[in-house]
């Protein structure tokens, strides 16, 4: 298989489905092409018939570095396009209304096996999975960039990101684009767990998997779903109205052109990344 073929992976192991970010080489910074990729294999996990739980993990030192804007095929795009209702409308309101909806609706035990830092709309989707696992608390942070590159919140992160981190860290992270620590995420409840030996990315994964087998092993099955739709009751209108305003807001942002000046600013170096 081509690299592109092996971006991102899916297979069905014990009842779980696994998909795994396979782009170390760019931090698991996903295209849009890739973030649709990613959507569909989280339906295809959704609609599996003999699986209780859907594991997302990551190869390298980086969970996911949000978006690739460095995409070859968006930097050959005319620059016409890149201003016009119709790019921006199919390529970044239906794929992100779309993409949050898929997360936020999977009905199986949404899983987040957290090797490193998360970014951007990464970030949004990882606050819409159940439960967290991170390797190195030291090295895990989550940045939500959103302001230094010219744009608003995405992923419903401007609900979850105060529901599960309080208003004050959720004001730093989207008002000031301020990493929050894996300490604070984990002093906050957002993380379930996190192993403080030293265990590559692979042994941290395998050991997520192992745990989280054994923790459903002796479960009713259905119970597992419908505790999640009661759970899911409390917190699909915020994240609905959420990733509807946020996908307008940022829609008006591309048309005027603000993210990308940022982007070039970023580039030639006249505005510093926050990571």
């Amino acid at each position: 298989m081509s690299d592109e073929e092996n971006d991102i992976l899916y297979e069905v192991k014990d009842r779980v489905a696994i998909i795994t970010f396979n782009i170390p080489k760019k931090l698991n910074a996903l295209n849009g092409e890739q973030y649709l990729k990613l959507g569909k294999f989280v339906e295809q996990a959704n609609e599996e018939e003999d699986t209780v739980a859907t594991i997302i993990q990551a190869t390298g030192k980086y969970f996911s570095a949000g978006a690739n804007f460095a995409d070859k095929k968006l930097m050959e795009t005319d620059p016409a396009e890149l201003f016009s209702h119709e790019y921006w409308l199919a390529r970044f309101v239906a794929r992100n209304v779309w993409l949050t909806n898929v997360f936020n609706d999977h009905k199986k035990i949404l899983v987040a096996s957290v090797n490193g830092p998360v970014i951007g709309l990464s970030t949004g989707l990882l606050l819409l999975c159940d439960l967290i696992y991170v390797n190195d608390l030291s090295k895990f942070y989550l940045l939500a960039p959103f302001a230094n590159l010219g744009l608003v919140a995405e992923g419903g992160s401007s609900a979850t990101l105060f529901a599960r981190l309080g208003w004050s860290k959720a004001s730093e992270a989207l008002l000031l684009a301020k990493p929050i620590s894996g300490q604070d995420c984990y002093n906050a409840g957002l993380i379930n767990k996190h192993y403080e030996g030293k265990l590559t990315t692979e042994e941290f994964n395998q050991k997520v998997f192992e745990e989280l087998v054994s923790s459903f092993e002796n479960l009713h099955e259905d119970s597992i779903f419908k505790n999640k739709e009661l759970l899911k009751l409390t917190r699909d209108q915020l994240i609905n109205q959420a990733n509807s305003q946020e996908v307008m807001k940022g829609f008006y942002k591309w048309l005027e052109g603000v993210p990308q000046g940022r982007f070039a600013q970023l580039a030639m170096k006249e505005v510093k990344h926050k990571f």
